[in-house]
């Protein structure tokens, strides 16, 4: 498998946005998800793409079949104790890889046929959802205009997954170790007790790669 986005939750107004510009992030895309009561916005690098959703309709998000993500819960994170990160991958050019055991979500938002697969250990809401992102492909090969400039303005070229966070507690399950793993992440327990996703930019000019601490977008180095 190999990383295809990142996505953590967000509200509404979701002020982090303003962060990631400042570092000189573009949007790719914007989408609203309907029958799941979500949006977002999406930053596409070469190889991945970042994602801040948010909740915009409660009722859909509890709705069947969207419950079982427990998108509400998730985006309530700061006071539920739920995790508010999402890790898709993808098939590699071999084919995809054994991953962990996996439920279809068919979102309203897709044709009919078209699901995606959960791993079922996302159904403890303090694991982040992992999930296999259908007919996946790397950002680079995307047709024009959707690629866009990719983040080439900002100087930047791929994103990868450096450390998931959890709290104290809060046990990672055997999918997630696996799936981290395999993207070559590693999983540890916050020392403040807390949770957070470090990511890594890397620079297109060859300069040493951005590090960044989602949700809060905070630049580490």
């Amino acid at each position: 498998m190999e990383l295809d986005h990142l996505f953590f939750l967000t509200t509404a107004a979701a002020p982090e946005l303003a962060a990631l510009h400042a570092l000189g992030l573009t949007p790719t895309y914007r989408r609203t998800h309907a029958g799941q009561g979500t949006s977002n916005v999406c930053y596409a690098f070469a190889n991945a793409f970042l994602e801040v959703l948010w909740v915009t309709d409660v009722a859909e998000a509890q709705s069947a079949p969207v419950a079982r993500l427990q998108l509400d819960r998730r985006s309530a994170w700061t006071t539920a104790g739920t995790n508010p990160f999402g890790i898709a991958w993808r098939a590699t050019a071999h084919g995809r890889t054994d991953g962990p055991t996996t439920w279809l979500f068919q979102p309203p938002y897709l044709p009919a046929g078209i699901g995606i697969e959960v791993a079922t250990a996302s159904d403890d809401p303090t694991q982040p959802l992992l999930f296999a992102f259908p007919g996946a492909s790397a950002p680079q090969t995307w047709p024009f205009p959707r690629q866009g400039a990719l983040q080439e303005p900002g100087g930047y070229d791929q994103l990868a997954l450096d450390t998931l966070w959890l709290p104290h507690g809060v046990p990672a399950s055997t999918a997630l170790l696996d799936v981290v793993g395999a993207l070559g992440g590693r999983v540890a327990v916050h020392p403040d007790g807390g949770q957070a996703m470090d990511i890594l930019l890397t620079r297109s000019d060859g300069g040493a790669a951005v590090s960044l601490r989602l949700p809060s977008c905070e630049r580490l180095a």
